[in-house]
């Protein structure tokens, strides 16, 4: 006997205005719950210019034909990145995990490109007064803000600031977000 599979819209979180990003079927809703999904930025926002950001999204909960998600990080496409890598330049990437002002933990990964070649000294120093300006940033924001400041580019014009007084930065990109747990 086949099983009967239902459709379910998927809808967007309502920091994004609680629109429908895709949808998906299953016999069961409860299924659903727990899929993790990646939708492009421009479907959320309609805004072309951060054509290279996707939005991880992880279904929570499912009211009737509806499956509505959480935001649970960001990622930006690797082709973004290698065009970010000049050949004179340097590659300086930053890890760090943080917590926000609302107790999300968030793990961030920011990579910039120094304008010249340096030696490990001076990508060390830069990498410090990044981590030290992303944290500085994180203590006051909630995860939504921190969202928003990522997808707007200002928290990344916070870091290249930061930068610049130690080395001249000739761009940057907050790669990657990941909320942990």
């Amino acid at each position: 006997m086949a099983v009967k599979k239902q459709w379910y819209d998927i809808i967007a979180p309502k920091m994004f205005g609680e629109k429908v990003v895709g949808e998906t079927m299953a016999v069961e809703p409860k299924q659903l719950i727990g899929r993790t999904l990646e939708v492009n930025l421009i479907e959320m926002i309609q805004d072309y210019s951060k054509f290279y950001i996707k939005m991880k999204l992880r279904i929570d909960r499912i009211e009737g034909q509806k499956a509505f998600t959480k935001l649970v990080g960001h990622d930006t496409m690797t082709e973004r990145v290698y065009r970010m890598v000049q050949r004179h330049g340097r590659r300086v990437d930053v890890v760090q995990d943080l917590a926000t002002k609302d107790g999300v933990k968030v793990r961030v990964k920011t990579v910039f490109v120094l304008l010249k070649r340096v030696g490990t000294s001076m990508k060390d120093a830069t990498r410090k007064v990044a981590k030290e300006a992303v944290d500085e940033v994180l203590k006051d924001c909630t995860f939504e803000d921190l969202v928003e400041m990522v997808i707007s580019g200002e928290l990344a014009s916070i870091v290249r600031k930061a930068c610049n007084k130690v080395y001249p930065v000739a761009s940057i990109e907050i790669r990657k977000t990941e909320v942990l747990g």
